[in-house]
């Protein structure tokens, strides 16, 4: 799994690529915790090239999120499709993170909230 951190409009965005399993879900909590520490509290995570992603995976991204709206901050998904959709409608969690289709879609909806 790689990590490419990159900015649209001033957000930070993660854009993952490869599967996310236990082994390496701990690497997007490290992303995410650096995002925190330079006080940047709305995130975007792209999901669009991850073909699998177990429940450690979405078990990070719950937990990311929680730590965001400590700061009152939030975390947005994008890329969502296959085998990950299918987990997060079984592990329920579309109804718990907030899911958009694009990343200027999440990034439009942090500027109009």
């Amino acid at each position: 799994m790689e990590i490419i951190h990159r900015e649209v409009d001033s957000y930070p965005v993660l854009d993952i690529d490869g599967e996310v399993d236990l082994y390496n879900a701990r690497e997007i909590k490290e992303a995410i915790d650096s995002n925190v520490k330079a006080q940047r509290y709305e995130i975007v995570i792209n999901l669009e090239k991850v073909p699998f992603m177990d429940s450690s995976g979405i078990g990070t991204l719950v937990t990311g999120m929680y730590k965001l709206k400590k700061y009152h901050g939030n975390l947005k998904v994008t890329g969502v499709g296959g085998s990950v959709a299918k987990v997060f409608k079984l592990t329920g969690m579309e109804s718990h993170l907030e899911v958009h289709a694009t990343v200027e879609d999440a990034v439009a909806s942090f500027k109009n909230s």
